[in-house]
């Protein structure tokens, strides 16, 4: 069950702004966000960072990983799956064309089905947040344009 009570104001507050610590750090994620928004070239949308608002069970983390409508992964690149605690970000870096539709999932090892975690849409070239929201768990996908 969502703890409500604590993040109820957060998602709302967050959709204008993805948050960075420090002032060294939004510096050169900006940077970053921006010449990877413009290598994705017309047509395409730059996604930034994930960050873990409410992870699935209290005081734990989700094991994540995003993937496409055609069931290709998009994050992490080189592992199964990334560790999440609640509050933490993860870069994802990764250019998808408009229409895109992503899916959040957990996994829960080789002998249990994956969690779906919920579902994300690209449907314009905008900079914007995103959230992946099954009830349960909530995170923010940042995307820049």
């Amino acid at each position: 069950m969502r703890k409500s009570s604590m993040f109820g104001g957060l998602a709302a507050a967050a959709v204008g702004v993805m948050a960075f610590t420090g002032p060294a750090g939004a510096q050169a994620a900006s940077e970053t966000g921006e010449a990877g928004a413009l290598a994705c070239g017309r047509g395409k949308v730059f996604l930034d960072g994930i960050r873990a608002l409410d992870v699935l069970e209290e005081g734990e983390r989700d094991e994540v990983y995003i993937r496409n409508q055609n069931g290709v992964k998009i994050c992490p690149k080189t592992a199964d799956y990334v560790s999440m605690a609640e509050g933490q970000r993860v870069e994802v870096d990764k250019c998808v064309p408009v229409g895109t539709t992503l899916r959040l999932w957990g996994d829960d090892g080789p002998l249990n089905p994956d969690d779906f975690m919920g579902i994300a849409r690209v449907f314009s070239e905008s900079t914007a947040n995103k959230f992946f929201d099954n009830g349960s768990s909530l995170y923010r996908l940042g995307m820049v344009a």
